[in-house]
């Protein structure tokens, strides 16, 4: 039975009452516990309290629950309502049940109360607004409930954070490549899957195997490709063919090394999203590894690595000139058209022409042929090798002065550098608060300083490096004989008659960064077209000796 009267309700100007409903947090997990329906069960106790008063009254549930009142559309439209005065009384089992927003989201729905003079009523109280006493007891129930919001998620995201570091597995079912152990609550490889992704991970560092006993170089594309067309390998859910982001999410997974990023969310307007970027939790050496350090720098390089390479099928290896022409004057990459034709001569002799061209898909751009190209780039490095120093030096100041302007993998690993810096600062600057606040010990602090100031170290002794190399690249210190070595080892690979087509393509891309095509007239009959070439130079060439693989 109802403690509050009708007559009193009636009395106050209320005629009509929005009863809403909606579950709390701890309703949430109490249902998930007992498989009980807590909104129900919430309807019956305010029926119990509205039905007695003769009140017309209308229910609002919320199924969903959300810390906004953007993420709450039937609260909204109670909102709505009590705006336009439809109703004189909102009924809830507790004040908290209206929200536990924001502070902006609570100032919303004070204001709301007081400038409409919107009772509330519980199953015990009826608060008005008008009443100061009820109000400060308002006041203390919305903000309070706030407040015990972010308790209760500091808590809960606290024992999140204490979990990872500790290496435990926080983030749900185990990944591919490993099982949940529940006794340890830790991840331990599993053998089977672990052997799938040492050989992903083999294909793209290492390339592909051919018939020929080589290996073939390949993207996330072409790798798909052969592992599902070439090989038994199944994905993570048993489906036979990959997709070219399911291994590029694989390749870059740094729990395979044994790294455990903890990636804290938040909800933003009903969606999941990141924390900002210091709550993020990363531990390394945290569960087991299944691919060693030297192989995940190999395949983090060569993800960095923004050199177009060349698109060809599976079945197909790469042509000399493939990736690597652009037409000048639409921006696009030529590649080669072959078809082989025969003539009858008069005498009735049947001869073959061979047609090979360097061809951009436009419609009306270049179209040149095709050994024609790869002569001249020949002749381009055989003339730079005959140079005088001087004239060397300028040619090459020339050529890869121009690259420099454009993106290229160094800035990437600049970006690297500065990114991990940044992740290990925030991690010491965790754990010297958890020292401070009590939350670790001496010997825990000191073992997880040791561990950052290793990694800080190794960064900077990384990037050291990497300054050096960009040093060394400065076309203001050529080293001409490096220059001079590097081209005769080009020309005598390129001119080896055991080297194939791809092994040329191989060696051409690693000497020109990409060469632009200009029809300089175009050809008429048995008149070839005429062109210019503009390569660019791939700045390794004038810093470390060229290797021919």
């Amino acid at each position: 039975m109802s403690v509050i009267k009708a007559d009193y309700l009636l009395s106050l100007g209320i005629e009509n009452i929005v009863n809403y409903l909606r579950k709390s947090r701890q309703d949430e997990e109490r249902e998930r516990r007992t498989g009980e329906d807590v909104l129900t069960e919430q309807k019956q106790i305010m029926d119990r309290i509205l039905e007695p008063l003769g009140i017309p009254f209308d229910q609002k549930p919320e199924v969903g629950s959300g810390d906004k009142i953007s993420t709450r559309p039937v609260f909204q439209s109670v909102v709505e309502d009590l705006r336009n005065k439809k109703y004189q009384c909102i009924a809830v089992k507790e004040i908290s049940r209206m929200g536990r927003g924001s502070y902006t989201d609570m100032g919303t729905i004070y204001d709301l109360i007081c400038d409409n003079r919107i009772f509330i009523l519980t199953p015990y109280k009826l608060y008005d607004p008008r009443n100061s006493t009820d109000l400060r007891q308002i006041r203390f129930e919305l903000f309070m409930s706030r407040e015990e919001f972010e308790t209760t998620r500091e808590r809960l995201f606290s024992g999140r954070v204490n979990n990872a570091i500790s290496g435990r597995w926080v983030a749900g079912p185990a990944p591919f490549g490993f099982n949940y152990n529940k006794d340890t609550k830790k991840l331990e490889i599993n053998e089977e899957e672990a052997s799938v992704v040492r050989t992903i991970f083999d294909y793209y560092v290492n390339g592909v195997p051919e018939k020929n006993g080589k290996r073939r170089d390949v993207s996330f594309r072409a790798l798909a490709t052969y592992i599902a067309k070439r090989t038994p390998i199944r994905t993570p859910r048993g489906m036979r063919e990959w997709h070219p982001t399911q291994i590029r999410q694989l390749i870059t997974n740094e729990r395979y090394m044994g790294t455990l990023k903890f990636l804290t969310t938040q909800r933003v307007n009903g969606k999941v999203v990141q924390r900002p970027e210091e709550e993020h939790i990363v531990v390394p050496d945290a569960i087991p590894a299944i691919i060693d350090l030297e192989t995940w720098e190999k395949a983090q390089a060569k993800v960095q690595d923004s050199t177009h390479k060349p698109r060809t099928k599976m079945d197909f290896s790469p042509c000399e000139l493939a990736g690597l022409c652009v037409c000048m004057k639409c921006g696009r990459r030529m590649i080669r058209q072959y078809s082989v034709q025969n003539y009858q001569t008069k005498s009735g002799e049947v001869n073959t022409y061979h047609k090979e061209f360097l061809w951009c898909t436009t419609s009306g751009c270049t179209f040149v042929k095709y050994r024609a190209v790869e002569d001249d780039l020949i002749e381009i490095l055989e003339l730079l090798h005959s140079m005088d120093d001087d004239l060397l030096r300028a040619n090459l100041t020339a050529l890869i002065a121009e690259d420099n302007k454009n993106v290229h993998p160094e800035e990437d690993m600049s970006s690297y550098i500065e990114q991990r810096k940044k992740e290990l600062k925030n991690r010491q600057r965790f754990i010297y608060e958890k020292y401070e606040g009590g939350i670790y010990s001496d010997e825990m602090f000191l073992e997880r300083k040791a561990e950052i100031d290793a990694e800080l170290k190794k960064i900077i002794e990384m990037e050291e490096q990497h300054n050096n190399k960009q040093s060394r690249s400065s076309v203001a210190d050529i080293d001409l004989k490096i220059v001079r070595r590097n081209l005769t080892s080009f020309l005598a690979a390129y001119k080896d008659e055991d080297s194939d087509k791809s092994d040329r393509n191989k060696i051409l891309r690693s000497v020109f960064t990409d060469v632009t095509v200009e029809i300089v007239e175009k050809g008429r009959g048995r008149t070839p077209t005429k062109f210019a070439l503009y390569p660019r130079l791939d700045p390794a060439l004038i810093s470390q000796s060229f290797l021919v693989q």
